[in-house]
């Protein structure tokens, strides 16, 4: 029986499952599912999986020719979750998503955007971006113009918190701030700058005292842990034991972050005559700009350094702003 008669038969189920005939729809399905018909298999799966008998379900996608088809690796995903949970069948239905299954991008898409992971969402979307008519044809159709004001609402929360950490600075950084303010009779340059960056003193105030609590720091540990983790990872491995110490006991993270959340993907990258503003500001006059003692390394380790942590960022600029933005739910309170 070729395709076209497969899949006629497998109408002719479907007109019988509608008018309550649901012995013979289902008899006719079995038989179709056991020559291969993906179809088939994919109905009779869903209807024992409600059924809770998941012994029979998965004994349906045995029948399947191509046991990595995208619909059996997504339903086998499908098994493992309702039988043993989410967290189970997080990697079954990633290598769903990777086989090209649009309900399982859909899926990984959505957990991103309630975990608020810019970067896992944007890559998600930009796969959807190929399965329109796979999804305007779903249960519940979704559009990829919708899909997409999801994501931008990330970058909408990532840009209310954004002001807050203009504020997040070391002691040096609050020293030089001071600085200025004292090379004038009144506050009238500081007060312009604060305006410039769309903040009030009372603002400005209230951020920084709130970075100085102990809620405060503790979001810097939770984000400087985070970035401590990728860079290692990322660094070639004879230079892990150096850059781990560095960043987990002398490197200044307020600074860092400070000007990291300031910057775009723009004010990266080397050129042959200077640093980028990045490395610069973020990292030389930043993060290496220790305020905890002297690591005692050399000028060359530093700029090795600067250029490892500015590779990784360039390479992972959306990972980077998702760790600012797993801050959201404690720094919106104070907004």
């Amino acid at each position: 029986m070729n395709s076209e008669e497969l899949d006629a038969k497998f109408a002719k189920a479907i007109e019988l499952w509608k008018s309550d005939e649901i012995q013979e729809s289902a008899e006719i399905m079995m038989g179709l599912a056991e020559q291969g018909h993906l179809v088939s298999i994919r109905e009779l799966f869903h209807i024992f999986l409600d059924q809770e008998d998941y012994e029979l379900a998965r004994s349906y996608l045995e029948f399947a020719e191509n046991q990595e088809e995208p619909t059996i690796l997504y339903l086998k995903a499908r098994l493992i979750e309702e039988r043993d949970g989410v967290e189970a069948a997080v990697e079954s239905f990633h290598v769903a998503a990777n086989s090209g299954h649009p309900g399982a991008n859909l899926l990984i898409f959505e957990w991103a955007i309630e975990d608020r992971n810019i970067a896992s969402a944007t890559y998600c979307l930009n796969r959807l971006e190929k399965f329109q008519l796979d999804l305007s044809q779903m249960q519940d159709p979704v559009t990829i113009e919708a899909l997409r004001d999801q994501l931008n609402q990330l970058h909408d929360e990532l840009a209310k918190i954004i002001p807050v950490y203009f504020v997040l600075a070391s002691g040096y950084w609050i020293r030089v701030r001071n600085e200025i303010n004292a090379r004038y009779e009144d506050e009238e340059v500081w007060l312009n700058f604060l305006e410039e960056n769309g903040l009030s003193t009372e603002e400005f105030d209230r951020y920084e005292n709130w970075w100085n609590s102990s809620l405060g720091a503790a979001v810097v540990n939770n984000i400087a842990s985070q970035y401590t983790e990728a860079i290692i990872d990322f660094v070639p491995s004879d230079f892990e034991d150096v850059i781990q110490d560095y960043l987990e006991n002398y490197a200044n993270w307020d600074d860092f972050i400070r000007e990291f959340s300031q910057c775009t993907l723009a004010d990266m990258g080397t050129s042959s005559s200077s640093p980028s503003y990045f490395c610069e500001y973020a990292i030389l006059n930043g993060l290496c700009n220790s305020v905890v003692g002297d690591p005692e390394i050399g000028e060359e380790t530093i700029m090795e350094l600067a250029t490892q942590v500015e590779s990784w960022f360039m390479d992972n600029f959306l990972e980077a702003q998702t760790i600012l933005l797993s801050a959201y739910n404690e720094i919106i309170k104070i907004r």
